[in-house]
């Protein structure tokens, strides 16, 4: 003698298919009620804008070489205190690391086009 009987097996089993097929049912609706992201464009991410509507670059283009190089020393130095408070275990918003390089790179491109 086990410690199930056929009837109480087959019971459990009919049990476990039925709540197999209800999670299958809720899993279609919570996909068919989900709504689909769609991925960003290499266009929509490459041009970052300024609050004023205008691209960084179109904005940093106004400036003149001198603030320019100041600016890149800012931007330089805010990685570097990043790069700080990463080791020294302090929270760091990496989006804004992430814009301080580009930013760096933006300007390095505008100082080479003048030259």
């Amino acid at each position: 003698a086990g410690f199930m009987t056929g009837l109480a097996t087959a019971k459990m089993m009919k049990l476990l298919v039925l709540g197999l097929l209800a999670l299958a049912s809720v899993g279609e609706a919570f996909t068919a009620t989900t709504p689909q992201r769609t991925a960003f464009t290499s266009i929509q991410r490459s041009s970052t804008v300024m609050k004023t509507g205008e691209s960084m670059a179109a904005e940093l283009r106004k400036q003149s070489d001198e603030e320019l190089m100041q600016a890149v020393d800012a931007a330089q130095a805010a990685l570097y205190d990043m790069r700080h408070k990463r080791a020294t275990r302090q929270t760091v918003k990496t989006s804004e690391y992430n814009q301080e390089k580009y930013k760096i790179n933006v300007i390095n491109m505008i100082l080479a086009e003048r030259k």
